[in-house]
Protein backbone atom coordinates (compact mmCIF):
# COMPACT_ATOMS: atom_id res chain seq x y z
CA UNK A 1 0.00 0.00 0.00
CA UNK A 2 2.29 2.29 0.76
CA UNK A 3 4.81 1.69 -2.69
CA UNK A 4 1.30 2.91 -4.09
CA UNK A 5 1.01 5.70 -2.10
CA UNK A 6 4.04 7.03 -2.99
CA UNK A 7 3.98 6.08 -6.57
CA UNK A 8 0.67 8.10 -6.64
CA UNK A 9 2.42 10.61 -4.89
CA UNK A 10 5.41 11.27 -6.85
CA UNK A 11 2.91 11.07 -9.94
CA UNK A 12 0.49 14.06 -8.79
CA UNK A 13 4.16 16.12 -7.90
CA UNK A 14 5.33 15.27 -11.61
CA UNK A 15 2.12 16.16 -12.86
CA UNK A 16 2.32 19.61 -10.62
CA UNK A 17 5.70 20.17 -12.12
CA UNK A 18 5.00 19.82 -15.80
CA UNK A 19 2.07 22.46 -15.52
CA UNK A 20 4.02 24.92 -13.79
CA UNK A 21 6.40 24.75 -16.19
CA UNK A 22 3.48 25.05 -18.46
CA UNK A 23 1.17 27.01 -16.86
CA UNK A 24 0.27 29.91 -19.22
CA UNK A 25 -0.23 27.11 -22.09
CA UNK A 26 -2.51 25.43 -19.68
CA UNK A 27 -4.44 28.50 -18.42
CA UNK A 28 -4.81 29.00 -22.74
CA UNK A 29 -6.18 25.31 -23.20
CA UNK A 30 -8.51 24.68 -20.26
CA UNK A 31 -10.40 28.90 -20.66
CA UNK A 32 -9.73 30.40 -23.76
CA UNK A 33 -12.55 29.25 -26.01
CA UNK A 34 -15.09 30.40 -22.96
CA UNK A 35 -13.31 33.61 -22.27
CA UNK A 36 -12.55 34.71 -26.52
CA UNK A 37 -16.55 34.77 -26.20
CA UNK A 38 -16.79 36.85 -23.37
CA UNK A 39 -14.12 39.49 -24.53
CA UNK A 40 -16.26 39.71 -27.78
CA UNK A 41 -19.28 40.70 -25.92
CA UNK A 42 -17.31 43.68 -24.25
CA UNK A 43 -15.58 44.72 -27.18
CA UNK A 44 -18.44 44.98 -29.37
CA UNK A 45 -20.21 47.36 -26.97
CA UNK A 46 -17.19 49.63 -27.22
CA UNK A 47 -16.68 52.93 -29.67
CA UNK A 48 -13.85 53.41 -31.75
CA UNK A 49 -10.09 55.16 -30.67
CA UNK A 50 -11.16 53.99 -27.20
CA UNK A 51 -9.00 52.77 -24.49
CA UNK A 52 -9.31 49.79 -22.40
CA UNK A 53 -7.54 48.82 -18.98
CA UNK A 54 -7.80 44.70 -19.21
CA UNK A 55 -7.20 43.41 -15.58
CA UNK A 56 -6.41 39.87 -15.20
CA UNK A 57 -5.50 39.90 -19.09
CA UNK A 58 -3.57 36.47 -18.53
CA UNK A 59 -2.07 35.31 -21.95
CA UNK A 60 -3.67 38.00 -23.86
CA UNK A 61 -4.91 34.77 -26.17
CA UNK A 62 -8.56 35.67 -25.55
CA UNK A 63 -8.08 39.52 -26.61
CA UNK A 64 -5.57 38.07 -29.10
CA UNK A 65 -8.89 35.68 -30.85
CA UNK A 66 -10.89 39.40 -31.18
CA UNK A 67 -7.72 41.21 -32.75
CA UNK A 68 -9.81 41.89 -35.71
CA UNK A 69 -12.30 44.06 -33.38
CA UNK A 70 -8.91 45.97 -31.65
CA UNK A 71 -7.83 46.70 -34.97
CA UNK A 72 -11.28 47.91 -36.90
CA UNK A 73 -12.14 50.24 -34.41
CA UNK A 74 -8.53 51.34 -33.65
CA UNK A 75 -8.70 50.76 -29.94
CA UNK A 76 -5.69 50.97 -27.44
CA UNK A 77 -5.97 48.41 -24.69
CA UNK A 78 -3.61 48.72 -21.47
CA UNK A 79 -3.37 44.93 -19.87
CA UNK A 80 -2.07 43.81 -16.56
CA UNK A 81 -1.69 40.64 -14.87
CA UNK A 82 0.10 40.02 -11.64
CA UNK A 83 1.21 36.58 -13.37
CA UNK A 84 4.90 37.08 -14.71
CA UNK A 85 4.63 33.90 -16.92
CA UNK A 86 1.61 35.01 -18.38
CA UNK A 87 2.41 38.67 -19.00
CA UNK A 88 5.72 36.46 -20.70
CA UNK A 89 3.33 35.22 -22.82
CA UNK A 90 1.30 37.83 -23.45
CA UNK A 91 3.71 39.54 -25.36
CA UNK A 92 4.39 36.87 -27.78
CA UNK A 93 0.60 36.92 -28.36
CA UNK A 94 -0.25 40.52 -28.88
CA UNK A 95 2.72 40.58 -31.80
CA UNK A 96 1.52 37.12 -33.32
CA UNK A 97 -1.99 38.48 -33.56
CA UNK A 98 -0.79 41.98 -34.85
CA UNK A 99 -1.47 44.07 -32.19
CA UNK A 100 2.13 44.99 -30.48
CA UNK A 101 0.65 48.60 -31.38
CA UNK A 102 -2.38 48.28 -29.75
CA UNK A 103 -1.54 46.82 -26.50
CA UNK A 104 0.79 47.63 -23.62
CA UNK A 105 1.27 45.05 -21.20
CA UNK A 106 2.44 45.67 -17.65
CA UNK A 107 3.12 42.93 -14.80
CA UNK A 108 1.32 44.61 -11.85
CA UNK A 109 -1.80 44.52 -9.73
CA UNK A 110 -4.99 46.70 -9.49
CA UNK A 111 -4.24 47.54 -6.06
CA UNK A 112 -0.77 48.87 -6.88
CA UNK A 113 -1.06 52.94 -5.55
CA UNK A 114 0.52 53.79 -8.51
CA UNK A 115 -1.57 52.70 -11.30
CA UNK A 116 -3.75 55.85 -10.54
CA UNK A 117 -1.21 57.89 -10.88
CA UNK A 118 0.49 56.53 -14.17
CA UNK A 119 -3.30 56.23 -15.97
CA UNK A 120 -4.02 59.80 -14.85
CA UNK A 121 -5.51 62.85 -17.01
CA UNK A 122 -5.57 61.97 -20.86
CA UNK A 123 -4.04 58.49 -20.19
CA UNK A 124 -7.69 57.22 -18.20
CA UNK A 125 -9.47 54.69 -20.02
CA UNK A 126 -13.15 54.55 -21.55
CA UNK A 127 -13.43 51.27 -19.92
CA UNK A 128 -12.22 48.45 -17.66
CA UNK A 129 -12.30 44.98 -18.21
CA UNK A 130 -12.52 42.29 -15.96
CA UNK A 131 -13.01 38.64 -17.27
CA UNK A 132 -13.31 36.35 -14.67
CA UNK A 133 -10.47 37.60 -12.64
CA UNK A 134 -12.58 39.65 -10.01
CA UNK A 135 -13.60 37.02 -8.26
CA UNK A 136 -9.99 35.91 -7.64
CA UNK A 137 -8.99 38.73 -6.32
CA UNK A 138 -8.19 39.42 -2.04
CA UNK A 139 -10.65 42.45 -1.74
CA UNK A 140 -12.99 42.33 -5.10
CA UNK A 141 -15.26 45.71 -3.88
CA UNK A 142 -12.10 47.49 -3.89
CA UNK A 143 -10.84 46.38 -7.09
CA UNK A 144 -13.96 47.69 -8.27
CA UNK A 145 -13.10 50.99 -6.78
CA UNK A 146 -9.54 51.40 -8.08
CA UNK A 147 -10.69 50.59 -11.71
CA UNK A 148 -13.53 53.15 -11.40
CA UNK A 149 -10.58 56.07 -10.26
CA UNK A 150 -9.00 55.38 -13.89
CA UNK A 151 -11.96 55.60 -16.19
CA UNK A 152 -12.88 59.13 -17.67
CA UNK A 153 -16.37 60.94 -17.27
CA UNK A 154 -18.82 58.40 -17.95
CA UNK A 155 -16.64 55.42 -18.38
CA UNK A 156 -17.78 51.74 -17.23
CA UNK A 157 -16.22 49.22 -15.78
CA UNK A 158 -17.34 45.25 -17.40
CA UNK A 159 -17.48 42.22 -15.46
CA UNK A 160 -17.86 38.45 -17.03
CA UNK A 161 -17.42 35.44 -14.95
CA UNK A 162 -19.76 32.46 -14.67
CA UNK A 163 -21.83 32.62 -11.60
CA UNK A 164 -23.22 29.38 -9.68
CA UNK A 165 -27.24 29.67 -9.50
CA UNK A 166 -27.67 27.16 -6.50
CA UNK A 167 -25.96 25.72 -3.87
CA UNK A 168 -22.97 22.56 -5.49
CA UNK A 169 -21.08 21.03 -2.28
CA UNK A 170 -18.93 19.35 -4.83
CA UNK A 171 -18.07 22.52 -7.15
CA UNK A 172 -17.64 23.92 -3.81
CA UNK A 173 -14.71 21.15 -2.82
CA UNK A 174 -13.18 20.21 -6.08
CA UNK A 175 -12.77 24.06 -7.74
CA UNK A 176 -9.97 25.14 -5.15
CA UNK A 177 -8.46 21.76 -5.17
CA UNK A 178 -7.99 22.72 -9.30
CA UNK A 179 -5.42 25.04 -7.90
CA UNK A 180 -3.23 21.98 -6.53
CA UNK A 181 -3.07 20.05 -9.63
CA UNK A 182 -3.01 22.42 -12.49
CA UNK A 183 -1.29 25.27 -10.53
CA UNK A 184 -3.82 28.11 -12.02
CA UNK A 185 -5.79 29.54 -9.52
CA UNK A 186 -9.49 29.23 -10.63
CA UNK A 187 -10.68 30.57 -7.12
CA UNK A 188 -13.42 29.21 -5.42
CA UNK A 189 -17.31 28.95 -6.29
CA UNK A 190 -18.83 32.34 -6.20
CA UNK A 191 -22.38 32.30 -6.03
CA UNK A 192 -24.91 35.46 -7.99
CA UNK A 193 -26.01 36.28 -4.43
CA UNK A 194 -22.22 36.82 -3.49
CA UNK A 195 -21.31 39.25 -6.47
CA UNK A 196 -24.30 41.48 -5.87
CA UNK A 197 -22.85 41.90 -2.62
CA UNK A 198 -19.74 42.87 -4.15
CA UNK A 199 -21.63 45.43 -6.37
CA UNK A 200 -23.05 46.84 -3.63
CA UNK A 201 -20.24 46.80 -1.36
CA UNK A 202 -17.81 48.92 -4.23
CA UNK A 203 -20.74 51.86 -4.32
CA UNK A 204 -20.90 51.63 -7.74
CA UNK A 205 -23.97 51.81 -10.18
CA UNK A 206 -25.27 48.84 -11.62
CA UNK A 207 -26.23 49.15 -14.80
CA UNK A 208 -26.73 45.62 -16.67
CA UNK A 209 -26.65 41.87 -15.45
CA UNK A 210 -27.67 39.42 -17.88
CA UNK A 211 -26.63 36.17 -19.38
CA UNK A 212 -23.98 36.30 -21.88
CA UNK A 213 -25.29 35.00 -25.14
CA UNK A 214 -24.01 31.21 -26.66
CA UNK A 215 -22.10 30.99 -23.39
CA UNK A 216 -22.88 28.89 -20.29
CA UNK A 217 -26.48 28.95 -19.56
CA UNK A 218 -27.78 26.56 -17.53
CA UNK A 219 -30.31 26.07 -14.39
CA UNK A 220 -26.83 25.43 -12.36
CA UNK A 221 -24.39 27.74 -13.56
CA UNK A 222 -24.43 31.14 -15.83
CA UNK A 223 -21.92 33.17 -17.54
CA UNK A 224 -22.92 36.67 -16.37
CA UNK A 225 -22.33 40.67 -18.34
CA UNK A 226 -22.31 42.98 -15.77
CA UNK A 227 -22.04 46.83 -16.82
CA UNK A 228 -21.32 49.40 -13.86
CA UNK A 229 -20.21 53.25 -13.51
CA UNK A 230 -19.32 55.67 -10.83
CA UNK A 231 -22.45 56.98 -8.76
CA UNK A 232 -23.45 61.02 -10.18
CA UNK A 233 -22.47 61.90 -6.77
CA UNK A 234 -18.21 60.57 -6.95
CA UNK A 235 -18.64 61.89 -10.22
CA UNK A 236 -16.40 65.04 -11.29
CA UNK A 237 -18.35 68.21 -11.82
Amino acid sequence: MWVALAIAGGAVLALRLVMATFMAEVYDVIIIRMTALWYKSVLERLGSKQRLLDIGIGTGTALARNAHRVLEKEMTVVGIDYEDAYVRKAVQVMRDAGLKDSVVLHCKSVYDAQLPVLFSGAAKFDAVYFSGSLTLMPDPPAALRAAASMLKDNGKVYVTQTFQNRRSRVTEVVKPLLRYLTTIDFGVVTYKSEMDSIVEASGLTLLEDGAIPGSINTSAQTARLYVLEQRLDHKRC
